[in-house]
C-alpha cells in the first residue's frame, strides 16, 4: 500500500522467474514508458493528449528479461523541469526519511517510493540533478550514469545531451546489481587513487551539513588522500549561465512544439523555465556548446588517470514543505555547481546516504566518463568505512 502518494498507477508485471534481478520488485518514473500505459510526464494536459505506450522502453525491458519485477510507475515534478519534488498539479509526494520536507525532484516518486520500502529499487532520470538530490533529501542511494551508458529509448526527452536513465536502491548491493544488468562494460579501467574536493562546492553549506561532510571526509581518508582544488571554469557562474542556456534550448527543442500546440497549464517555476527556454537563441547555445568543449577538456586533465571528484551531493538538508518560492529557488541555483560536473561533461556520480542521525543528506563520487563499474564498485568500499554498506 502506497501510503506517501510516490506512486500514480500500481500493477504487476513479473520478470524471468531465474533472471538475476529475481527477487527485486522496482518502479518506474512517469516519464518512462511502460508498454500499454501512459508516460504522463507530470503534466495533465500532456497524459490527456498521449497514447499509451506501445512497447516499453529498453531500460524497463532489459531489467524484466533480467527477472525484476515492475509494480508501477512514480510521480514526477512536471515535464522534468525542477529539482524539488513538488508537482503544481498533483502536489508532493510524502519523504518517508524527512516528512513534512521535499522529497527531491523530478524524480520524486521515484525516490520516496525507495524510502519507504514500496519497490527494491526505481529507476529516474536524471538531467541537472534529478536523480542526485532525491537520493539526498530522501537518504538513498542514487546514480546517475555516464551520458549515453544506458539507452535512452522510450525516455521521454527534455535536454537530450544532458538526459540520463538512472536510479536508486537503500541497499548499494542492490544498486551495483541492476548496474550488471543495465551498464556496458567500463571503457575506462584506471583505479581511483585521488579524490578531488571542488572549493565551490562546499561555499554554500551551513554549518551542520558542512561538519557533516568533513567529518565524513574524514572517515574515508584511510581509502583515499583528499585534495582541495580549484575549478574556475567547470564550476563558475560562467558554467552556470551556460548550461542553464543549453538546458534550456534543448527543453525547448523537446518540448517547445506540444506546449505551443497544447497549450497547457503550466505550474510555476515550471512555466517560467519554459518561457525562458523559448527566449535563448541559437547562437546562446552555440557559445555553451563551446564552453563545454573546452571545460570538458580542463576537467579531464584535472581528473588526469587516477582521480575522482568527491563533494556534498546537495549543500543541505531537504527544504521545509512550507518554505518560500522565492527560498527554494534560490536553493536551485546554490545545487547547480554540484551537479553541473556530471551534467554537463557526461560523468558518472553516485550519491551515498550519509548517516546523520537527523536529516538525510547525501555524499557524492564522480568519476570518470566510461567508468561507471568501477566507479560503483569503489563507493562500495567507501561506503563501508562509512558504515552504511
Amino acid at each position: 500500500m502506497d501510503k506517501y502518494g510516490a506512486l500514480t498507477t500500481e500493477f504487476e508485471l513479473k520478470g524471468r522467474d531465474d533472471g538475476p534481478l529475481g527477487g527485486l520488485s522496482f518502479v518506474v518514473k512517469e516519464n518512462i514508458d511502460v508498454q500499454g500505459h501512459i508516460s504522463a510526464n507530470g503534466q495533465p494536459t500532456f497524459a490527456a493528449t498521449r497514447a499509451p505506450a506501445g512497447v516499453s522502453a529498453s531500460a524497463v525491458e532489459r531489467l524484466l528479461a533480467c527477472g525484476a519485477r515492475l509494480v508501477g510507475k512514480a510521480h514526477m515534478d512536471e515535464m522534468a523541469y525542477s529539482l524539488f519534488g513538488a508537482n503544481g498539479h498533483y502536489g508532493a509526494p510524502i519523504n518517508p526519511s524527512a516528512p513534512g520536507r521535499h522529497p527531491g525532484g523530478s524524480s520524486s516518486g521515484s525516490a520516496a517510493a525507495v524510502a519507504g520500502g514500496l519497490a527494491d529499487f526505481a529507476l529516474g532520470t536524471d538531467t541537472a540533478g534529478s536523480c542526485r538530490a532525491p537520493a539526498s533529501y530522501c537518504g538513498v542511494y542514487g546514480f546517475r550514469p555516464s551520458h549515453g551508458a544506458v539507452s535512452s529509448n522510450g525516455l521521454i526527452p527534455l535536454a537530450p545531451s544532458l538526459d540520463t536513465i538512472g536510479w536508486f536502491a537503500r541497499e548499494i548491493h542492490v544498486l551495483f546489481r541492476v548496474a550488471e544488468t543495465l551498464l556496458p562494460e567500463d571503457l575506462d579501467h584506471g583505479p581511483f587513487m585521488r579524490a578531488l574536493l571542488p572549493i565551490e562546492a562546499l561555499a554554500d553549506c551551513p554549518a551542520g551539513e558542512f561538519a557533516l561532510f568533513k567529518s565524513a571526509l574524514d572517515r574515508l581518508r584511510p581509502l583515499f588522500p583528499v585534495r582541495e582544488v580549484e575549478l574556475p571554469q567547470a564550476f563558475s557562474a560562467e558554467a552556470l549561465g551556460h548550461f542553464r542556456n543549453l538546458q534550456a534550448f534543448e527543453a525547448h527543442l523537446s518540448q517547445g512544439g506540444w506546449i505551443a500546440a497544447a497549450r497547457p497549464r503550466l505550474g510555476p517555476g515550471v512555466a517560467e523555465r519554459f518561457a525562458y527556454a523559448a527566449s535563448v537563441t541559437p547562437e546562446q547555445n552555440r557559445q555553451a556548446e563551446l564552453f563545454r568543449l573546452k571545460a570538458m577538456a580542463e576537467v579531464e586533465a584535472l581528473l588526469g588517470e587516477d582521480g575522482f571528484f568527491i563533494l556534498p551531493t546537495t549543500p543541505f538538508f531537504a527544504p521545509p514543505l512550507d518554505e518560500s518560492a522565492e527560498a527554494l529557488d534560490r536553493k536551485r541555483y546554490q545545487m547547480f555547481p554540484l551537479f553541473i560536473a556530471a551534467s554537463f561533461f557526461g560523468l558518472p556520480q553516485i550519491s551515498l546516504p550519509l548517516k546523520t542521525g537527523d536529516l538525510p543528506l547525501g555524499l557524492s563520487l564522480i568519476g570518470r566518463r566510461w567508468s561507471d563499474r568501477n566507479l560503483l564498485g569503489f563507493a562500495q568500499r567507501a561506503a563501508a568505512l562509512l558504515g552504511i554498506a
